[in-house]
């Protein structure tokens, strides 16, 4: 029996990276998970994987940047399983470039997915959570919350509004315990962020500003995720846990 036995959980962004090691990791304490993603593909074969492994869990697509989809993927899963306890918002996209380069479109695309889609997914889960009493919601923010680089200015601004908005939802949901936390990573070893690892200006400086000399992993990310839904952190709510290797130190 693990520690999320009976619970029911949602990963949006859940079929690759943090998301993916994210829903195998709670999975594997007993949860039944749903990896929402918006290519129906990759998280039915994402989801396969792992019931292959004996773990409940399935897929259903949605674009989280459409609140029509959010409604939709909230009234699916309570409709199969009449509650839903667990929220893990690992959907997020970036696009970098010079700020003054950016276009509406840029904009729209990033707020549309990070922000808004972040926050429709925890008003919708978070009704069911309400009137459960109970339930517990983590955020992906990012260590761009906390400082910038360049070329990631809506990003870091979709991200910091991430982090504030897990702030808003613990103080105002507190009263029906429900938890709201975020998780703050660098450089993890993803698909998003491969390409910048491979990059050799990017990638000496990234180990270069991490004291631990080297990028996280998904599995990493998600080991802190499972500790802030799980009851061992029961009274951890509006923080925004940073996994970082040291960088922000």
């Amino acid at each position: 029996m693990g520690e999320l036995t009976g619970k029911v959980g949602i990963v949006t962004g859940g079929s690759k990276g943090i998301g993916f090691a994210t829903a195998k990791r709670i999975a594997e304490e007993g949860a039944k998970v749903v990896i929402a993603n918006r290519n129906k593909e990759e998280g039915e074969k994402a989801a396969l994987q792992l019931r292959e492994k004996g773990l409940e869990v399935y897929s259903i697509p949605c674009d989280v940047g459409k609140v029509a989809d959010i409604k939709k993927l909230v009234s699916e899963v309570y409709g199969r399983y009449g509650r839903i306890d667990i929220l893990v918002n690992c959907a997020g996209v970036n696009v970098r470039k010079p700020i003054e380069e950016y276009t509406e479109e840029d904009w729209n695309y990033m707020v549309d997915i990070n922000l808004k889609g972040t926050f429709f997914a925890c008003i919708e889960a978070g009704k069911h959570m309400i009137a459960q009493k109970e339930g517990v919601i983590v955020n992906l923010a990012s260590i761009q919350a906390e400082e910038v680089l360049p070329e990631r200015g809506i990003y870091a601004t979709t991200k910091g509004g991430v982090k504030q908005l897990t702030k808003a939802l613990a103080v105002e949901w507190a009263k029906y315990n429900i938890r709201v936390n975020a998780v703050s990573p660098a450089f993890i070893k993803t698909e998003m962020v491969e390409k910048v690892l491979q990059d050799p200006y990017w990638g000496n400086l990234i180990i270069n500003k991490t004291p631990m000399r080297r990028p996280g992993t998904p599995e990493e990310v998600a080991e802190a995720i499972l500790f802030l839904v799980s009851p061992k952190a029961s009274y951890i709510t509006g923080i925004n846990l940073l996994v970082d290797g040291g960088w922000t130190a």
